[in-house]
């Protein structure tokens, strides 16, 4: 009588790795996707938060308050005029590229919130934040408020 010995045989290793190797062919291109919507959408957040701490920080110091873009930088800070008409940066410069690795388009350059919290820009601005052809509008109107 002959004993088997314990273990796989080498058909059943060569199913499972190509049942893996499928599963992983589908799966990977949707993790994908789901990673560059999930970056698009938390830089959109954090675009929205420094927009609500730039107003409540203009409010707070009773002082011209500016949320500045650069979108070819991909960088955003507040900055806050200071006695004497100095500029006070407020808080870090946020890069969108390096945090959440995302490109952002303006129509303008910044907002600008009066000491009361109201915006004081001409015009109303458009900030569209893009990755990997997923992308995310909000429209900031010229008294300041945000249109999602």
């Amino acid at each position: 009588m002959k004993t088997r010995g314990r273990g796989f045989t080498l058909i059943e290793i060569v199913m499972v790795v190509t049942l893996v190797g499928v599963i992983m062919t589908v799966g990977i291109p949707f993790f994908r996707n789901a990673t560059n919507k999930q970056a698009v959408r938390s830089a959109m957040s954090a675009m929205v938060a420094m927009h609500a701490r730039a107003k409540s920080i203009a409010i707070q110091r009773a002082r011209t308050t500016a949320l500045r873009l650069d979108a070819s930088a991909g960088t955003a800070v507040i900055v806050s005029s200071g006695i004497g008409g100095t500029v006070d940066t407020v808080g870090r410069v946020e890069s969108m590229v390096q945090r959440f690795g995302v490109t952002f388009t303006t129509t303008q350059t910044g907002l600008m919130f009066s000491p009361r919290g109201i915006g004081t820009n001409a015009a109303g601005t458009t900030i569209i934040i893009t990755k990997s052809g997923f992308s995310d509008t909000v429209t900031v109107s010229a008294a300041g408020r945000l249109m999602q």
